[in-house]
């Protein structure tokens, strides 16, 4: 097919706003350069596949206002492909913080702030198993299908998409829970131990005594259940695709 200029340009933009919050392509360390040629390039592969839109036919205030909603339509669609590893990271600020380890945030290079190490722990553990599963192939087809549901110029707000959106986004700290489920349930065993015990030795630092036990004993569950957690990543980034499609139809008024 012939590629259209126009067309290309609107795809260039959702792609690069896509892009630009997706994980991996947002660090701090990754060259602009080369996020702007995969844009580039993934709109000059996928523009020729599709209807030749009306859009030459705009005044310049409407070709704005276009590109203007490409970019948004690119960064939401961003945003809720990157829910997963927010939720990572929520799950790993609730382990730190029943295990104490507050104190022990690392700087994270990637992102250019400091994060806890169960959070960083989590979020390779995310990275290792959407690339090894080829997940984030997937995601880029589910991108490139929203264009059947919701074409260039086609999108607008409506109650539907709010409701869509609060509910993937409330998706987060029902997985970031899931997670840390079994490290928070650790450290409420260990808080009843020492309650007990304080009652039978007055004379015991409960607070400072209880330390070592639910670090050490969180710490060993949380290994443990590193495969739980990978399985509820996994599940979590499997309808990403099914995601863009939906937000693509609620964009679209379907």
């Amino acid at each position: 097919m012939e590629l259209d200029l126009q067309s290309w340009l609107f795809v260039f933009l959702r792609v690069s706003a896509f892009l630009l919050v997706l994980p991996f392509f947002s660090f701090t360390n990754f060259p602009v350069v080369l996020r702007v040629a995969l844009g580039a390039l993934t709109a000059l592969l996928l523009a020729p596949l599709l209807p030749h839109s009306a859009t030459g036919s705009l005044p310049f205030t409407g070709l704005i206002a276009l590109m203007a909603q490409e970019i948004s339509i690119g960064l939401l669609m961003g945003f809720i492909s990157r829910m997963a590893f927010y939720a990572v990271d929520l799950a790993g600020n609730f382990v730190s913080a029943e295990l104490g380890l507050n104190m022990g945030a690392i700087f994270n290079p990637l992102e250019g702030h400091s994060s806890q190490v169960p959070g960083m722990v989590l979020f390779f553990l995310a990275s290792v198993v959407m690339f090894t599963l080829d997940l984030h192939h997937w995601v880029l087809v589910g991108f490139q299908q929203t264009y059947a549901v919701l074409p260039i110029g086609a999108a607008h707000l409506n109650g539907g998409l709010f409701e869509t959106v609060l509910k993937h986004t409330s998706r987060i700290f029902v997985v970031a829970l899931q997670i840390s489920a079994p490290i928070i349930a650790v450290s409420f065993v260990v808080t009843i131990v020492f309650a007990v015990l304080s009652r039978s030795v007055s004379q015991m630092n409960v607070f400072s005594e209880s330390f070592a036990f639910r670090i050490a004993g969180g710490l060993i569950v949380f290994g443990f259940t590193l495969q739980l957690t990978a399985q509820h990543v996994l599940n979590y980034l499997r309808r990403l695709p099914e995601d863009l499609i939906q937000i693509g139809q609620m964009l679209a008024g379907g």
